[in-house]
C-alpha cells in the first residue's frame, strides 16, 4: 500500500465516533475508489471488500457520495494541510536567489519524479473532476490557503524582478499547473502503456512554462 493511502487509513483509524466496521468500510473505500474510481465502485463492492451487509453502509453513511464527502474528503484534507506547510518551505527556499526557470524546474522534477504509485490515490478524484464540476471545486477547496499565499508570494517577487508577466497571480498558477496536470492526464489515464522518458519531461515541461510566462509574451 503507497504511502498516502495508508496515511488516509491511519487517519480514519484514529478518527472519533468511528465503530471498527465504520473504519473497515472507509478502509474499502480508500482502496476501491483509488483502483476502480468513484464512479465505477458500487456499494456492493465497498459491502464485500469490508465485509458487511451492504445495508450496513446505509445505516453508517446513507449513500456512496456520504462516503466521500463527508468523511474522505475531510480526511484527506487534514492530511494535505500537514504536507502543504513543508511544500511552502521548500518552495521557498528553492526560488530565494534563483532564477524563475530553476524555480519551475523544481517544481516540475517533484511533479514528473513523484513515485508512480502516489498517483492511484488520484484516481479517487481525478476521473470524477474530469466529468463533475461540483467535485472538482470540492477537490480545490481541500487546497490550503498557507500554499497557495506561499506561492503567490514567490510569484510577487518574480513578477517584481520581471521575471514572469505581470499577470494575476491566479492565472499564472492556473496555467502551470493546466500544463502539469495535462501531463498527468496523458500518462495516467489516456496513455497509461506509453514508455516515458522523464527527464527529457523535465526539460520540455520546464521549458514551456518559462517560455509561456516570459515577460517577452505579454
Amino acid at each position: 500500500m503507497e504511502k498516502f493511502l495508508e496515511a488516509l487509513k491511519q487517519k480514519i483509524r484514529s478518527k472519533e465516533g468511528l465503530s471498527p466496521k465504520m473504519q473497515d468500510i472507509l478502509d474499502a473505500c480508500v482502496v476501491l475508489f483509488s483502483t476502480k474510481g468513484f464512479s465505477n465502485t458500487s456499494t456492493k463492492d465497498i459491502a464485500k471488500a469490508a465485509n458487511v451487509a451492504e445495508g450496513t453502509i446505509y445505516k453508517h453513511f446513507g449513500t456512496k457520495e456520504n462516503l466521500l464527502y463527508a468523511t474522505i474528503f475531510p480526511i484527506l484534507r487534514d492530511i494535505i494541510s500537514t504536507e502543504a506547510l513543508a511544500q511552502v518551505q521548500q518552495f521557498r527556499s528553492s526560488a530565494e536567489n534563483a532564477p524563475f526557470e530553476r524555480f519551475v524546474a523544481f517544481i516540475v522534477r517533484k511533479d514528473v519524479m513523484m513515485p508512480e504509485e502516489h498517483f492511484q490515490s488520484g484516481k479517487i478524484f481525478l476521473t470524477e473532476m474530469m466529468y463533475d464540476k461540483q467535485r472538482c471545486q470540492e477537490f480545490i477547496t481541500m487546497i490550503p490557503k498557507d500554499l497557495i499565499e506561499g506561492i503567490y508570494a514567490i510569484l510577487d517577487g518574480y513578477k517584481e524582478k520581471n521575471e514572469i508577466v505581470d499577470w494575476p497571480n491566479p492565472v499564472i498558477w492556473q496555467f502551470i499547473m493546466s500544463i502539469l496536470f495535462g501531463n498527468h492526464l496523458t500518462h495516467y489515464v489516456l496513455f497509461t502503456d506509453t514508455k516515458r522518458d522523464k527527464e527529457a519531461e523535465i526539460t520540455y515541461l520546464t521549458q514551456q512554462i518559462v517560455k509561456g510566462l516570459s515577460p517577452d509574451k505579454q
